[in-house]
C-alpha cells in the first residue's frame, strides 16, 4: 500500500522576469533557426507592398461585406453561371488528357508545320504521281496510319446523350 503524504512542499513563486527572459530566448532561437524563411517572407511582403497589393487586401478585408455583395451580384448576372460551368467542364476535360502523349503529338505537329512552311516557301507543286509516291514514303505512311488510327478511335467511342 502507498504511504500517505505527510509533508507538502510549497512551490516557489515564479519570477515573471525569468519567464519573460526564457520566452524571449526561445523565440530568438526559433527565429534564428528559420532565418532564411523569414527573410523570404519579409521580401515577399515588401514586394506586395510596393505593388499596392497589401493596400488592396486591407481594403478588401475592411470592406468584406460590400465586396462579397458585389461579387454575388456579378455572379448572378445572366451567362455567368454558364461560363463558370464551361470553365469547370474545360478543367475536367484537361485533367483527363494524357499530357505525356500530347507533348509528343505537339512536337510532331510542330515538325509538320515546319515542313509545310518550307514547302510553301519553295513553291512546290504536288502532282498526282507525286501524291502516289508519297504513300510509299515511310514518314508519310506512318502519319496517315496514325491519323486514321485517331479517327477510328475517336469514332469508336460512343458519345453519351445527356
Amino acid at each position: 500500500m502507498a504511504k500517505p503524504i505527510s509533508a507538502i512542499e510549497p512551490t516557489k513563486p515564479i519570477d515573471p522576469e525569468t519567464v519573460r527572459e526564457t520566452n524571449k530566448n526561445e523565440l530568438l532561437d526559433a527565429l534564428l533557426e528559420r532565418k532564411a524563411s523569414i527573410e523570404s517572407v519579409i521580401e515577399l511582403v515588401e514586394k506586395l507592398d510596393e505593388r499596392g497589393v497589401l493596400d488592396l487586401l486591407n481594403g478588401l478585408i475592411g470592406q468584406g461585406d460590400k465586396v462579397l455583395e458585389v461579387v454575388m451580384r456579378e455572379l448572378n448576372k445572366p451567362g455567368v453561371s454558364d461560363t463558370l460551368d464551361h470553365l469547370l467542364n474545360l478543367g475536367s476535360f484537361l485533367s483527363r488528357l494524357n499530357t505525356k502523349k500530347l507533348v509528343d503529338l505537339a512536337e510532331r505537329i510542330n515538325a509538320g508545320i515546319d515542313a509545310a512552311e518550307q514547302a510553301a516557301k519553295n513553291g512546290e507543286m504536288t502532282t498526282l504521281f507525286d501524291l502516289l509516291k508519297l504513300f510509299k514514303d515511310p514518314d508519310v505512311n506512318r502519319t496517315i496510319t496514325t491519323l486514321f488510327g485517331f479517327l477510328k478511335g475517336a469514332g469508336a467511342t460512343q458519345i453519351k446523350e445527356k
